[in-house]
């Protein structure tokens, strides 16, 4: 028998759902009706037959997007998602036998890239009532630390971290040799940032994704940033024309057009957010705040399996928690529209 990694090959992995696009998707943090048709038009016209013959090119958009951020594109590099990205991360940083510190519940590939390679995963838990004490992670960085995980705002809870926490984890993760990755996917929800930090400390590394408010989850495309060294270190692992040239054309123009484009998103995200949360408060629905474009909603009659259920047979796609979240509906917060359908579906169903 031919040799296997044994990680690998006992890994147990649950395929992602397929079949969703005739549903209104509010399971997967998506914003169903994707970027402004403006824009898309915009950057199509650019597609031709002699535009796909050409290798893809990531110089340009590379240091437009590092630009935005007021950094330099040594700062920068593209991923095919961020998914991919905080798997480099752990790659390239990451050391067999020693810890790497996340939050549970929170976004499982961590886990997931960390077992890969023989790291040991400490889970950090919330309180009983979702609050998270800092001090739980600050207490758990050691000499055997090796990476430190914040998704900032976390996935599925909502809660943020305040800047000076995540400064306080940075200085005892880099006292003890640690690496620690600000995941940044939900950042333009709640628009406080870490990314200054990776021009003072040589232990951050933060993630970026186009996939949430920027609505391209289909194209793949995210951005890791840290110092311009491990930046370089990341690139050396990092395969050649791994980004396709259609989601760098689409990354520059959304780079070119950023202020008119988050007015617009933001605008849309907001009203529904402001919606959906008087709504369930006037409905007697228990919420977990959330700084994410995602709500966490506590059933009143039925189950949350039956409600995921019965909001299927509504055609409405939604996240039925488990684990720290089990009991709980998790509700993508998207335009007022899709919104509305939810809640007056879910006040339907959600009866005796």
């Amino acid at each position: 028998m031919h040799y296997v990694n044994p990680i690998i090959r006992d890994t147990f992995r649950v395929p992602q759902p397929e079949g969703r696009a005739a549903y209104l998707r509010l399971d997967q943090n998506e914003n169903p009706d994707g970027l402004p048709k403006w824009l898309f038009d915009s950057v199509m016209k650019k597609v031709t037959p002699e535009f796909l013959a050409i290798y893809p090119e990531e110089t340009i958009p590379t240091t437009k997007y590092a630009h935005l951020l007021g950094l330099e594109k040594e700062n920068v590099t593209l991923t095919d998602g961020s998914t991919v990205g905080m798997g480099y991360v752990i790659k390239v940083f990451g050391q067999a036998g020693k810890n790497i510190l996340c939050v549970t519940p929170s976004f499982a590939m961590y886990e997931v890239y960390a077992k890969m390679i023989d790291m040991n995963v400490n889970q950090i838990t919330y309180e009983d009532d979702f609050s998270f004490k800092i001090e739980k992670t600050l207490s758990q960085i050691n000499e055997n630390t090796g990476i430190v995980v914040l998704v900032n705002p976390n996935m599925p809870v909502g809660n943020a971290y305040l800047k000076a926490d995540i400064t306080a984890v940075v200085n005892k993760a880099r006292e003890n040799n640690a690496l620690v990755i600000i995941d940044e996917a939900y950042y333009y929800f709640y628009d406080q940032t870490s990314v200054d930090l990776v021009k003072e400390y040589d232990n951050v590394v933060v993630l970026r994704t186009f996939s949430k408010m920027l609505s391209m989850p289909s194209l793949r495309l995210g951005a890791i940033i840290s110092n311009p060294e491990n930046i370089r270190c990341i690139n050396n692992y990092k395969p050649h024309y791994t980004v396709n040239s259609i989601a760098l054309l689409f990354a520059e123009a959304i780079v070119d057009n950023h202020a008119k484009l988050l007015a617009e998103l933001q605008e849309q995200y907001l009203e529904g957010k402001t919606y959906i949360t008087k709504a369930l408060a006037d409905n007697g629905y228990e919420t977990i705040p959330s700084e994410g474009c995602y709500v966490c909603i506590k059933p009143k009659y039925k189950t949350s399996r039956e409600l995921t259920d019965l909001l299927k047979e509504n055609n409405i796609l939604i996240l039925c928690g488990k684990d720290g979240l089990t009991g709980w509906l998790r509700l993508t917060i998207a335009h007022k529209k899709y919104m509305e359908i939810f809640m007056d579906t879910l006040l339907k169903i959600d009866r005796v």
